[in-house]
């Protein structure tokens, strides 16, 4: 029987398939394991280690530990093998527990979990598991200790916010049920793509999967709700969906004149594995301009740029950056970008504005770029740039529809063969930039102004490819 643990207890309130699949993976030898014992009165310094050399030397371990009395055990392992169902099966369940202390509880000394986590927010899943660590130790106890989740947690287990957990016995209960009939299946459950997806290590299999059943879940933008009158309809793959005429898709309820005609051309892209044009580009767009795109940072309750890239149409980028200066300066990067140092954001808008003053069109990529020129940029440059502020995203996903479950200038511009360089984290280049405004490290700096440098160049990239092959019969990828 396949043990039911708390990891597969957590994913399944994301993905029954991922759980199934992590489950049935081939397993390593569960051993050796490390625990740590706490005594009271030694403090932390004097943490005890043992190496068992599998998973049922741990639970002795643990439990000796337990009966004499320590004060906390960190990595503590329990197993407990019970019924779950009106079979007589009975299943073993398995946790390891990130903290377990020894506390004094109404009157009496028990064990109390404690989950760990470097963020500063709790989900359904850790809920979850806290719910199974204390459903195990009651049933070796007889009832349920108080168990908490320490939030922010620093390399040395201090947490910066302590969460009482509410035990649910019966959320637990219908939680490890739901995973009894789920993880004994014959056969993984069917493919469901979800947002989880992007950090799921079954993502690649999954999707091809998807593709080769024609799933309705790859198509772009379309609802759950969607999804299901498209089904309800008749309309159960791509190839359905493709073949229908777009008058019969506005039958559907939720797709209307304007989405039916995006929900066919999305579906024949798939179908294809090539782009699909909707319509031609608009004349805007056709006359070239500037590609624009900025970092962002939180400064006393409010966001501020504190990095601007731009480029023309032929990929030549130019950046600036908030630094340790009084006034701009041009500092030149060891492969060869010059940078532009500005005091503060408002200095970068001036030599954003200063830089693109040729009244041409300003392209960004989604509207996030023009909300925060909004929000943030002096009156006076706000009033010469906003007016020629054009959203490419907005008219490159009217015109063109990609096979692509992301719209990201990443997903589109690497599909359309842009060798996107470095990281494509917005998160790595701002820590490279704390880094070097810390340390003064040249080659952080480097790393976070290529990734502001391929923002735009991707973007004029992806320019280029919608104008050589607007209008052409036949949309290369690789054109």
């Amino acid at each position: 029987m396949i043990p039911i643990t708390a990891p597969a207890l957590s994913v399944l309130t994301l993905c029954e398939r991922r759980a199934w699949l992590d489950t049935h993976a081939e397993q390593p030898d569960d051993g050796p394991l490390t625990l740590s014992v706490e005594w009271a009165g030694r403090g932390p310094a004097m943490l005890e280690e043992h190496r068992a050399a599998d998973w049922a030397g741990a639970v002795e371990q643990t439990r000796r530990w337990m009966r004499q009395g320590a004060a906390c055990i960190y990595g503590a392992c329990f197993e407990l093998h019970v019924p779950l169902d009106l079979s007589d099966r009975v299943y073993t369940i398995r946790a390891r527990i990130d903290r377990l202390m020894r506390v004094e509880h109404v009157g009496r000394v028990c064990y109390a979990p404690v989950l760990l986590r470097e963020p500063m927010a709790a989900d359904e899943a850790d809920r979850g598991v806290l719910d199974l660590w204390v459903w195990i130790l009651a049933a070796l106890d007889g009832s349920p200790p108080p168990a908490e989740t320490w939030l922010g947690v620093d390399a040395l287990g201090r947490a910066r916010r302590r969460l009482p957990h509410d035990y649910d016995e019966t959320r637990v209960l219908d939680a490890l049920t739901r995973a009894a009939d789920v993880l004994n299946r014959p056969d993984a459950p069917a493919v469901r793509l979800i947002e989880a997806c992007k950090t799921c290590p079954h993502q690649i299999a999954c999707h091809a999967i998807a593709r080769e059943d024609g799933a309705l879940e790859l198509l772009y933008g379309v609802s759950r709700r969607v999804r299901e009158g498209l089904r309800a309809a008749g309309f159960c793959s791509l190839a359905e969906v493709a073949a229908a005429r777009v008058d019969e898709l506005q039958m559907v309820k939720g797709i209307g004149p304007a989405t039916a005609p995006v929900i066919h051309a999305n579906a024949r892209a798939w179908l294809t594995g090539r782009p699909v044009r909707l319509r031609p580009a608009p004349d805007v767009c056709c006359s070239g301009g500037w590609m624009f795109d900025l970092e962002t940072l939180e400064r006393r309750g409010q966001i501020v740029p504190w990095c601007m890239g731009w480029c023309d149409v032929s990929g030549r980028a130019q950046i600036a950056l908030i630094g340790p200066v009084q006034t701009p300066e041009v500092l030149a990067l060891p492969g060869g970008q010059q940078v532009t140092l500005a005091p503060d954001s408002d200095s970068l808008w001036e030599i954003f504005a200063a830089a693109v003053d040729d009244g041409r069109p300003i392209f960004h990529w989604s509207g996030y770029d023009a909300a925060i020129l909004r929000a943030t940029a002096p009156p006076a440059i706000q009033a010469v740039l906003d007016p020629r502020l054009q959203d490419l995203h907005r008219h490159f996903t009217r015109s063109i529809s990609l096979p692509l479950r992301s719209t990201s200038i990443k997903a589109v511009s690497t599909y359309l063969g842009y060798p996107w360089p470095g990281y494509n984290e917005w998160f790595a280049a701002y820590l490279d930039y704390r880094y070097w405004l810390d340390s003064g490290a040249i080659d952080a700096l480097e790393r976070a102004c290529l990734y502001q440098r391929a923002d735009v160049e991707s973007m004029a990239w992806v320019w280029r490819w919608w104008m050589v092959t607007d209008g052409a019969p036949d949309l290369n990828p690789e054109a």
